[in-house]
């Protein structure tokens, strides 16, 4: 098992910058990180990762707080397990309603014109090709805690945990209201 706490911060190494996009200060409680826990389990092929991720305010699950969500980054960008939601956008066949959440396998990038100010754009081709995309994991939240378990380190590409952040989502609608850029800026991080 591995505890990460705010005065053990992770050294992230991922070579794009997060601190530009961190607004801490004026971040709503549930999107400030209190605790974060990682465990792996089993190996090899079998090896799974569990995250519980706990935050200074009840975690809002009325599908009314906009665009957000939790995400634990792998692989400098790559491979990234998110619990987001952002509704009306429907992209999942696992989304839990009235909350809208869900998990996802993304890609990340540089942000382009498109998502100027944000940390990261979602890499919508690249992350649409995952097989771990649109997966059905095990997910939770209760109070001020979301997690998740069982998910295979293989749909993670096998890499580590680089850090853990909560973040704000901006979508770029095209007029049949499809996303076209998604923008991803950093809230806190651990």
């Amino acid at each position: 098992m591995k505890f990460i706490s705010k005065k053990s911060l992770l050294a992230s190494a991922i070579g794009l910058t997060l601190t530009s996009g961190m607004v801490l200060a004026q971040a709503a409680g549930y999107l400030t990180l209190k605790e974060v826990e990682v465990e792996w389990e089993g190996k090899a092929d079998k090896k799974t990762l569990e995250v519980e991720i706990k935050t200074n305010q009840d975690i809002p699950t009325d599908g009314k707080s906009g665009a957000f969500g939790y995400a634990v980054l792998t692989d400098g960008g790559n491979n990234v397990l998110v619990l987001v939601t952002h509704l009306p956008i429907d992209d999942s066949s696992h989304e839990a309603m009235p909350s809208g959440f869900h998990a996802h396998v993304l890609d990340l990038k540089e942000p382009t014109g498109a998502c100027s100010g944000a940390n990261f754009e979602v890499d919508l081709e690249n992350s649409g090709k995952n097989t771990a995309f649109d997966a059905d994991y095990k997910w939770k939240t209760e109070d001020n805690k979301i997690s998740v378990e069982k998910v295979p380190v293989s749909d993670l590409g096998d890499a580590g945990v680089e850090s853990v952040v909560s973040f704000t989502l901006k979508p770029i609608l095209d007029a049949n209201k499809k996303p076209t850029n998604l923008c991803v800026t950093v809230v806190d991080k651990v």
